[in-house]
């Protein structure tokens, strides 16, 4: 019997009923890109500070107008007595003073904003790399029964568009949320020591978004998730045909494939739409709830100023402030929108970079050292996954070194499955495979296949020049290159 084998049994991580499992409002296999973040530390605490400040000072300018205008309505110096001594450095003109500040506000804010995008960015790129060359690597150790039931444009879209969506969740959602919550921190505690109770109209009716957030989340992710899966098929169907052309056209078939095409690209269309629709119910409530609480703000806030509870100065910073959080709370709603995209294209990645080969070296395995001087098939039986009908029912051969050994029969016959099962390709259903008197499972897999010589029956160019493909996982010098 086969042994060193893995788990045969594991589930595969990318079946539509693992990706298609219960709805979270804010996802969970998104949140997997943490743990990459974490290698580029330095960058991941410049991007973090550099946001955090940017929003801070953002706000500032709109304290120092506030104060401005405080002082041109009633000539008296508004401010913290450290404010007040820092403007009357400035200029003998406090006018100048408070513009100053104004000015290095936005100073301020343009340098950590320009290193808040510059370290999100790159850190972007770099986990997108390491996702992509993870998933990658998951791939490369995965048999050849693995990709007998998948399409290669599903395969590349997961490395392609799902590994590009996460990169914009880091670069794009991660710089939203430190925006939301500095944003909302700072205004509170701006607000609040002016005035609580404005400070209240202000933030209370916000707390009416957490239920337009769940319901837009718990409808959208699905579809989002079918939507990243359509997008698989229809790159599929395109590679397939693309890829084999000459038989469509042969074939007569253009109008077939045209079909093809436009059930799959339909369906595509289909859940986008249905996803596009749910959005734009979403943020409509954002817009609405903003409004209601702006419109509260300038109603209760003329009526505290005209009650001397606040002053002009006071005000205007309130509503200038007011209208900058304005942008947080339709963000919040981009945000969901981002995260819901980013779980949908997480869960193909991770599931790609999850996977385990289930054929693979025993614990016991040893080296073969030696060339290879004997192989013999014993009693093998052997039926290609998802199928039925046995291709090898009880062979037994055996060919020693020097040895010229010649299969043959109809296409079907199971010829190439022979050399399949020498290379470990695939392990047969009983019976064992020999070499050198000894189980091939008892050798490591590189061992194995580094000792023979595979010619397969349909040549393959890799991506290059064909110095690239003569060369290929070979050094060479140029005399050897020549020789072959």
């Amino acid at each position: 019997m086969a042994r060193g084998h893995g788990r045969a049994g594991t589930v595969d991580p990318m079946t539509p009923e693992e990706l298609n499992d219960q709805t979270q409002v804010l996802g969970k296999q998104v949140w997997r890109v943490i743990p990459y973040a974490k290698r580029y530390p330095k960058r991941l605490i410049a991007g973090f500070i550099g946001n955090a400040c940017a929003r801070i000072v953002d706000l500032v300018p709109f304290v120092a107008i506030g104060w401005a205008v405080d002082y041109f309505t009633s000539d008296i110096m508004a401010g913290p007595s450290i404010v007040q001594t820092a403007v009357n450095s400035i200029n003998s003109d406090p006018a100048v003073g408070y513009g100053f500040l104004i000015f290095l506000g936005f100073a301020m804010l343009a340098v950590f904003q320009g290193i808040s995008e510059y370290s999100w960015q790159t850190l972007g790129y770099k986990i997108q790399h390491d996702l992509r060359m993870d998933a990658t690597r998951s791939l490369i150790d995965m048999e050849a029964s693995y990709y007998d039931m998948r399409q290669t444009g599903q395969i590349m879209s997961v490395l392609s568009s799902d590994v590009n969506q996460l990169e914009d969740v880091v670069s794009d959602s991660s710089t939203s949320i430190i925006r939301i919550v500095f944003t909302f921190l700072t205004a509170f505690v701006i607000l609040v020591s002016m005035s609580w109770k404005l400070a209240a109209v202000l933030f209370g009716p916000i707390i009416f978004i957490i239920p337009c957030v769940y319901w837009f989340s718990t409808r959208v992710q699905r579809k989002y998730r079918k939507q990243r899966e359509s997008t698989g098929d229809i790159h599929a169907v395109l590679e397939n045909l693309i890829s084999g052309i000459s038989v469509v056209q042969a074939y007569n078939a253009q109008n077939w494939e045209a079909n093809r095409v436009n059930r799959e690209s339909g369906s595509y269309r289909d859940q986008a739409m249905g996803a596009s629709r749910d959005r734009n119910r979403f943020l409509p409530m954002i817009y609405v709830i903003a409004g209601i609480a702006f419109g509260l703000l300038v109603t209760a806030g003329g009526w505290l100023a005209s009650t001397g509870d606040i002053s002009t100065g006071e005000l205007v910073t309130f509503l200038l402030i007011s209208t900058r959080m304005t942008m947080p709370m339709f963000i919040f709603g981009i945000l969901i929108n981002q995260l819901q995209r980013g779980e949908a294209a997480a869960r193909r990645v991770f599931a790609a970079i999850d996977l385990e080969p289930t054929i693979t070296d025993s614990e016991d395995a040893v080296e073969l050292s030696e060339g290879i001087s004997s192989v013999e098939f014993h009693d093998v039986h052997f039926t290609y996954p998802n199928t039925t009908i046995k291709v090898l029912s009880g062979i037994s051969f055996k060919a020693e070194g020097g040895d010229f050994l010649g299969v043959m029969g109809h296409t079907g016959a199971g010829k190439t499955t022979i050399l399949k099962l020498l290379m470990r390709y695939y392990v047969p259903d009983s019976g064992d495979v020999l070499i050198n008197g000894r189980s091939i499972n008892d050798y490591t897999l590189d061992s194995v296949r580094d000792k023979i010589g595979f010619v397969s029956q349909e040549p393959f160019l890799f991506y290059g020049t064909v110095r690239d493909n003569v060369k290929y996982n070979q050094e060479a010098t140029e005399e050897e290159l020549e020789k072959a």
